[in-house]
């Protein structure tokens, strides 16, 4: 978050803040309210892929008294994880997941990168409405979808992830911890089948264009900007692409930066301080809303009764005797 400070604050130093307050000040906000709700359904979409890796993996079948409501707070607890290096750190849901209904983590983690595998190919099939007209954009749609098979072949196939596992155990450092990731592959399996990679796919493209819809809402609340709904498409869902590669704490920097160029270059009558007060707005409805709401839901995770009446019970448990020889 402090780094996110200084990039924008860098940012609306150099383009000049004179122009980019103005900007603001005449600014429609009824646009930006269209971009938060947008982002409200993203997450509801995003959370059935959730519930749809849980039904797959049966998790409910140990976990009985796991509710939509508890899933639907676990799974928005995740969003606080949102700014981490490729969004790893939403894993935070299995430990949580753990903590509530006892589910082994290795069980769950997989879903994560599920998640992570589909947004990339909702990605490159949005970035493909543009491709004809900015070429440009070629190399990073390609790298994402190697990424993608390569993903998907390793982790889909129980037998060549055992035998990655095994190579690894072989290195130092981490080879000593390679096995726990064991009981991850028949879960990995399981939830990246070709069937349901495809289902995956397909609520994360509903959802991320519902982000690129978002953004067009955001740019047509300037003066004078009345951008074609397929180049914000185009726009947005490139320089998110842009951002997941570069692997930065959610993007930060790699996904404004090529945002606020490619906006200037595409859409002529947008000027410099629109383009980089757009690409704010874009992000402080999509990335940073998601932070608040992961972070409130996050808290009322942890202020759950029931949740520290559990945490007592099993404190309260007599340890197993130790074990002797």
């Amino acid at each position: 978050m402090a780094l996110a400070v200084v990039v924008y604050a860098a940012a609306v130093i150099y383009v000049d803040v004179g122009p980019v307050r103005d900007t603001l000040q005449r600014y429609a906000w009824s646009g930006f309210g269209v971009a938060i709700g947008l982002s409200w359904l993203n997450y509801l979409l995003r959370f059935a892929k959730w519930e749809l890796a849980l039904a797959w993996l049966a998790v409910r079948k140990d976990a009985p008294n796991l509710t939509l409501a508890r899933s639907l707070t676990i799974y928005l607890a995740g969003l606080s994880m949102s700014i981490t290096p490729g969004k790893v750190g939403e894993v935070l849901r299995s430990l949580l997941l753990k903590a509530s209904d006892g589910i082994p983590f290795t069980r769950t983690a997989p879903v994560v990168v599920a998640d992570r595998l589909t947004d990339l190919v909702a990605l490159v099939l949005l970035s493909l409405v543009g491709l004809s007209r900015y070429p440009s954009i070629l190399p990073a749609i390609v790298v994402a979808a190697a990424l993608v098979i390569i993903g998907v072949v390793i982790l889909g196939s129980p037998r060549i992830l055992h035998n990655c596992l095994e190579l690894a155990s072989r290195l130092p450092l981490i080879g000593s911890t390679t096995h726990r990731l064991e009981p991850m592959i028949e879960s990995a399996a399981t939830v990246l089948r070709l069937r349901g990679v495809l289902a995956l796919s397909a609520l994360s493209l509903a959802g991320w264009s519902l982000e690129c819809v978002g953004y067009w809402a955001i740019l047509r609340g300037f003066a004078g900007v009345a951008p074609e709904l397929r180049a914000c498409v185009f726009l947005w869902s490139a320089s998110t692409l842009v951002g997941a590669l570069s692997f930065l704490p959610g993007g930060l920097g790699a996904t404004e930066g090529s945002l606020v160029y490619a906006t200037q270059r595409i859409l002529p009558m947008v000027t410099p301080p629109i383009a980089l007060a757009a690409a704010l707005l874009g992000r402080v409805a999509t990335l940073w809303f998601g932070e608040l709401v992961g972070s409130v839901a996050l808290a009322m995770f942890l202020r759950d009764p029931s949740l520290r009446t559990q945490a007592l019970q099993e404190g309260s448990e007599d340890p197993p005797p130790p074990t002797r020889g």
